[in-house]
């Protein structure tokens, strides 16, 4: 009997060793890549043999709204496919748990081809009744202002012929105005710089417009605290940024002073191509002024960008104190290009949509970060509340 225990004793030990031996060569062993058409079914974010999870790679605890979404259907076409670039946001939007988005035109200026506002794709977004809301002004107001960057060159015709116009789009269903621009540097060739203080005489008309129709104007203001020489790597991508960017935050807090029933969501905080944008500087402004509101643009660890809300080892602790402290005053943008599938060419919105997965996967991770009061607070309550929505 020992002895048949003793046999089985030294099998059961050379099974091990067998097995130890596998695994350790298993290991050293380079992985083989996995085939292109098991590799097309995986999710994104999903980890491929031998990789770690990608960030962000966490299911959508609850379904939250996008405030701030383009759609691409290429510059100067004359039949551009909104509805193609509509499926394209919807796929997204019900991969990454997106309730709701809120689509604008970007800030376009006069020089662009093919300037559009959001008359151009409503009836596209008809086909998703109450997935979709719409922002109008990024076209039609946003050049308008930029046309009269002089403050000189605005009359009293021209306040009354603005007050219209936006009059006009929030009768047409737009739920607020934007995409605005005060300063926005250009990020690519192609992309144009703007610039006008947010105090601007037309900024302020719209202020007031934005008070009586209580509806929020979403502002794209890159945070520059004094003048300073534009940093390098912009330079290097785009020729139209000036050598020197002027100071923008105390032309924000004018605005802000100048209509209290004007809200102002300033966008994409949380990634910032300047560094002015830091959770200390938003923090000190939310405090002074209750009527600005700031929607998040969330990225992952590895984006070039400054004052991220996300860290390689979670959420940075200044903005998690800050978002905690004013959970009802941000919302989530995540400054999505769509783009339709019929798109030909290139330029910066076709450019820019490549990043839209990493941006989207870091958004849900960031949310699963949160206390689920505060996740659902920042990611529905306060678009709801914000915007009118009719969303339960």
């Amino acid at each position: 009997m020992s002895a048949r225990c003793a046999l089985i004793g030294r099998s059961f030990v050379v099974i091990v060793v067998v097995l130890a031996a596998a695994v350790l060569t298993a290991e050293a062993q380079p992985q083989r890549p996995m085939p292109p058409q098991m590799r097309d079914r995986m999710p994104p974010g999903a980890a491929q043999p031998g990789q770690p999870p990608a960030p962000g790679a966490v299911k959508p605890r609850l379904s939250w709204i996008d405030v701030h979404l383009h759609l691409v259907t290429g510059r100067g076409s004359s039949r551009p496919d909104w509805g193609g670039a509509v499926e394209t946001a919807i796929r997204d939007m019900d991969q990454f748990g997106i309730a709701m988005a809120l689509v604008m035109p970007p800030p376009q200026v006069e020089t662009q081809p093919g300037v559009y506002d959001a008359d151009a794709f409503a009836g596209a977004l008809t086909r998703y009744r109450g997935r979709f809301a719409s922002l109008g002004g990024g076209g039609t107001l946003n050049s308008t202002l930029h046309r009269y960057a002089d403050p000189v060159q605005v009359t009293d015709g021209v306040k009354r012929r603005f007050a219209t116009a936006a009059e006009k789009l929030i009768d047409g269903g737009a739920v607020g105005f934007g995409e605005m621009a005060s300063l926005h540097v250009s990020a690519a060739s192609g992309h144009p710089y703007e610039f006008v203080p947010a105090d601007h005489p037309l900024m302020l008309v719209l202020a007031d417009v934005a008070a009586k129709r209580d509806v929020p104007i979403d502002l794209h203001l890159d945070a520059v605290d004094a003048p300073m020489p534009t940093p390098a790597f912009l330079a290097e991508r785009s020729s139209a940024n000036p050598p020197v960017l002027p100071e923008t935050l105390a032309a924000l807090e004018r605005l802000l002073a100048h209509n209290r029933k004007a809200n102002i969501v300033w966008a994409h905080a949380g990634s910032d191509p300047i560094g002015g944008m830091s959770a200390a500087a938003v923090g000190r402004l939310m405090g002074a002024h209750p009527n600005l509101y700031v929607s998040l643009r969330i990225v992952g660890a590895p984006a070039p960008l400054r004052n991220k809300v996300l860290t390689p080892t979670g959420l940075d602790p200044a903005w998690d104190a800050l978002l905690t402290r004013h959970a009802d005053r941000f919302v989530i943008g995540t400054d999505s290009f769509m783009v339709a599938p019929t798109t030909r060419g290139s330029g910066p919105g076709t450019t820019f949509a490549e990043r839209n997965t990493p941006k989207l996967q870091a958004t849900v991770h960031f949310l699963s970060l949160l206390s689920p009061d505060v996740a659902r607070t920042i990611g529905r309550d306060n678009v709801i509340r914000l915007y009118k929505l009719p969303v339960k």
